[in-house]
């Protein structure tokens, strides 16, 4: 009877000590920030959307829209104030696709960009500091 209170009292020891020490799991501090529908942009898009996506060194904005000649995705890295990488693919309706990298150092890329960003509320885009 002992030996069974004493096997008892161990195991239960060792179930106490195991979680407590079990390794608590971090928060995550990536995630879609805010999303936003129907923007006035140009080119002309139909049903397109943007959403904003907080990574844990940066923020990517991704645009994507429907296009008379097929579907247009856009993504924007950035941080802050900061353009960091920028680029967009068009898939046509024939099945041919083409993909092009953004010159940060343009201007009309630069006024895209924070044109496009300003259609996030403020309190987001202060998260991508």
């Amino acid at each position: 009877m002992k030996l069974n209170r004493l096997i008892m009292a161990g195991l239960i020891g060792s179930a106490l000590t195991a979680c407590a020490t079990t390794p608590k799991i971090p928060q995550l501090t990536a995630g879609v920030l805010q999303e936003v529908q129907n923007l006035d942009v140009y080119p002309d898009t139909t049903n397109n959307k943007a959403k904003l996506t907080k990574f844990s060194d940066k923020c990517v904005i991704e645009f994507s829209g429907n296009m008379k000649g097929g579907k247009a995705v856009e993504q924007w890295s950035f941080k802050g104030n900061s353009l960091i990488s920028g680029g967009s693919a068009v898939f046509a309706k024939d099945g041919t696709s083409k993909a092009t990298s953004f010159d940060l150092n343009d201007a009309t890329v630069q006024q895209n960009f924070l044109l496009l960003r300003k259609n996030f509320a403020k309190e987001a885009i202060a998260q991508c500091d």
